[in-house]
């Protein structure tokens, strides 16, 4: 494979991961706002059901409390295992993304240096035919 076309390679799987992480970018945040919500749910839930309490509940009452407190917290769980879980595929798609951003500055590197040394290669070559040229032209004088 050509430096080139591992070069352009690599540029494309840059932004692929650019990409990825936007995308995981959202889901986080949708995440984030999901376990927001259940926690704000769950403190007016907790409020009403104080109230209730106040003016006595029934074994029924109490059941569905605690089976809808319950499914909250599970939710709630959810959510930050959700959270965790995207935090940690941010990271690992960040770490690849600096990892493929470091490996194309120095594959662009080598490139430059590449060419740099072919165009120099290619100034002495000129430069020689010039010598052999002027050279010849005073050796027939």
């Amino acid at each position: 494979m050509s430096l080139d076309s591992l070069r352009k390679l690599r540029s494309q799987t840059v932004e692929t991961l650019i990409m990825e992480l936007g995308r995981i970018a959202q889901s986080l945040s949708r995440s984030e706002e999901r376990y927001r919500r259940i926690e704000a749910e769950m403190q007016t839930d907790a409020e009403r059901y104080s109230q209730h309490t106040r003016q006595g509940l029934t074994i029924e009452v109490l059941l569905e409390w605690q089976v809808r407190m319950d499914s909250q917290q599970a939710a709630l769980s959810q959510a930050r295992i959700e959270i965790e879980q995207g935090t940690l595929s941010w990271e690992r798609t960040n770490n690849l993304l600096v990892e493929a951003s470091q490996e194309c500055k120095v594959l662009d590197r080598v490139l430059e240096r590449r060419e740099a040394a072919q165009r120099a290669e290619a100034a002495r070559q000129e430069q020689q035919a010039t010598d052999e040229a002027a050279s010849r032209r005073y050796l027939s004088r």
